[in-house]
């Protein structure tokens, strides 16, 4: 099993989607409800742990001239094919303690910018602010019947709109987000199957291009031989952008990702988690949590198999019905200890199938 860093560097625009559709339904049970329906879809800036895992099965397959027919964009082998990258996509387990078959893939790391050989990724959301536990300046609450001590915070102002930073995790160099993402605006209008203009087709679309040299880079684990992958051209996200994708093998240890340690600041009288990718926690995960800094993003999956012929959304792939809500990366949690932060951690991985593609990634600093 050799691990490989995975480098994509986009061609153009991309779009990456989301939860949200341009089309709207007539009613709470129509396939585009209006509560997950714009006029205006803007892309995310990161794509999904799970496209990218649908990405890297798909090359396997492209690589694989026994097993898919490039021609005919279609699977020839399904036994093959259940041995080189498993008969289904991602799915959900019941407990969450189950690990998914992906045949030769073992497991992803979290995606992550790079801007040359450094590691890029957002900055904690408690970045600007000192968190101290036990002063006389911090107070209690009550939630669900049990008293909350929080903490002083310094720095903060309910006033000041902050912007998203990002930061070099060798070097230290902050970065706005503007100086990484362009907007790319485009207006459009759908039509109908005759051809007509849609009387509520119009929409705005928001892609994204990457500033400076800045690309997308993640590490995949896997029993295949990726060297010879060199500036393969592959498609990424919901309008197929294209991207130029090379693999580099690693040794044992892979990448750490980890912040500049005088970067952050320390906590007083406590300890803390930061979240390094999109993590799905369960309620009574967050028990022993004292203090928290988040935001959750909605996540949903597009499901597909073996048997799968049309991969077109509309065709035989299928959203799963559920909607996920996880905690965005850089949300920051604040322990007593680092003994309850450890703990809180080991449940963190213990969303398996979670973290066997990428989320669920934490680091105790």
């Amino acid at each position: 099993m050799s691990k490989y860093l995975i480098t994509l560097k986009p061609l153009g625009k991309y779009f990456f989607g989301g939860d949200m559709t341009f089309q709207v339904g007539s009613d709470e049970k129509s396939k585009f409800n209006e509560a997950f329906s714009s006029y205006i879809i803007a892309s995310n800036k990161f794509p999904q742990q799970t496209s990218l895992l649908g990405m890297m099965r798909y090359l396997l397959l492209t690589q694989s001239p026994e097993v898919f027919s490039q021609d005919r964009n279609r699977i020839i082998d399904q036994s093959k094919a259940t041995d080189l990258i498993g008969r289904e996509s991602f799915k959900v387990s019941m407990e969450h303690g189950q690990l998914n078959k992906f045949g030769k893939i073992k497991a992803l790391g979290p995606c992550f910018l790079r801007k040359g050989e450094e590691a890029v990724l957002p900055v904690p959301k408690d970045y600007r602010f000192g968190i101290s536990f036990g002063k006389s300046e911090s107070s209690s609450v009550y939630y669900n019947a049990r008293a909350l001590s929080l903490p002083a915070i310094e720095g903060y102002s309910a006033k000041e709109n902050y912007d998203v930073l990002y930061i070099g995790l060798n070097s230290g160099t902050v970065y706005k987000e503007e100086e990484i993402f362009q907007k790319d605006s485009r207006i459009g209008i759908n039509k109908n199957y005759k051809g007509r203009s849609d009387t509520k087709g119009f929409y705005k679309q928001i892609f994204y291009r990457l500033k400076d040299n800045f690309y997308f880079a993640f590490v995949v684990e896997c029993d295949f031989d990726l060297e010879a992958c060199q500036n393969e051209i592959v498609s990424l996200g919901a309008d197929g952008s294209r991207f130029s994708l090379s693999a580099t093998l690693l040794g044992e240890s892979g990448i750490e990702l980890a912040y500049p340690k005088d970067s952050l600041k320390v906590v007083t009288g406590g300890s803390r988690v930061i979240l390094l990718s999109d993590t799905l926690l369960n309620v009574a995960d967050l028990a022993s949590v004292r203090f928290s800094i988040t935001e959750t993003i909605p996540f949903r999956f597009l499901c597909t198999n073996v048997e799968t012929r049309n991969y077109n959304i509309l065709g035989d792939v299928k959203r799963v019905q559920e909607r996920y809500y996880l905690y965005e990366r850089g949300s920051v949690f604040y322990f007593a200890d680092e003994t309850a932060a450890a703990a809180f951690g080991t449940l963190v991985n213990n969303k398996k199938e979670f973290h066997q593609i990428g989320y669920n990634n934490y680091i105790i600093q």
